[in-house]
């Protein structure tokens, strides 16, 4: 019998997948995302994602209690993410390439780009599960916060990589398979827990400073170096975002 913890994250998992391959439809639409678009979705999901670390993440460790696990897991969260940009080839749409130099000219841009979107899906799919685990209702949330900032991310996603792989259908696929590494984490994360809970604690800690980290040095990097045109569209972005995923949370609870 499948544990309901792990059911839920498969669940859930599998709506946040959904959102994203919703978003990577846009990728038989149009021919490319303009500027001010990919500025927009970056700031959005800028926003959920720091609020979402925050709300379902930081402040149900605190109230359970988890002050030193929390703290633990947010640094070593952060610090995963640092060792995964030095260690895995990849490439950000606006920022350009990160990882091993050797690998630069190895490999081509589309699964440079495709890289990078894997290490952002990870502690999103890993915040999905931690949060099925602690409760059904942290678990709705976030599944809906990442969700919605998955449709333009999907979008900003599928886009870029058709025209790199000159084809819509591969642009579709690479971005619905970034739904389902979330899915695959979500389920891997509420495994262990299962096994494991007393790692909870860790556990939120873990997946907020992962966020924190790409938002904060990623995310916020790529749309705040251009022209004040882009800046202003990447700001109302984040700010729809971070509304969004703030009274989303009032609503469901």
């Amino acid at each position: 019998m499948v544990d309901p913890y792990v059911l839920r994250a498969l669940v859930n998992g599998l709506v946040v997948a959904g959102f994203t391959g919703l978003g990577s439809l846009a990728g038989f639409i149009g021919k490319s995302l303009p500027r001010w678009g990919l500025d927009f979705s970056l700031g959005f999901s800028a926003g959920i994602m720091l609020v979402a670390s925050f709300i379902s993440l930081v402040v149900p460790a605190l109230e359970a209690g988890y002050y030193l696990d929390m703290g633990v897991g947010l640094a070593i969260g952060a610090l995963t993410i640092v060792a995964l940009d030095l260690f895995v080839p990849h490439e950000h749409l606006v920022s350009g390439y990160e990882g091993p130099e050797l690998m630069r000219k190895r490999l081509k841009k589309a699964l440079l780009v495709a890289l990078a979107i894997a290490v952002h899906n990870i502690p999103e799919g890993i915040a999905v599960g931690v949060t099925s685990v602690y409760s059904e209702e942290m678990g709705l949330y976030t599944t809906i916060a990442i969700g919605l900032q998955d449709v333009p991310e999907g979008a900003a996603v599928a886009l870029p990589l058709a025209i790199l792989m000159k084809s819509r259908v591969k642009g579709f696929i690479v971005g619905l398979l970034s739904g389902l590494i979330e899915m695959l984490m979500a389920v891997v994360a509420a495994l262990v827990l299962t096994q494991a809970h007393e790692y909870l604690g860790f556990a939120l800690g873990f997946s907020a400073g992962a966020m924190v980290y790409i938002v904060v040095e990623e995310i916020l990097p790529e749309i705040l170096h251009e022209s004040s045109m882009y800046k202003k569209i990447a700001t109302a972005g984040f700010f729809a975002g971070f509304y969004i995923a703030l009274y989303l949370e009032h609503l469901l609870g």
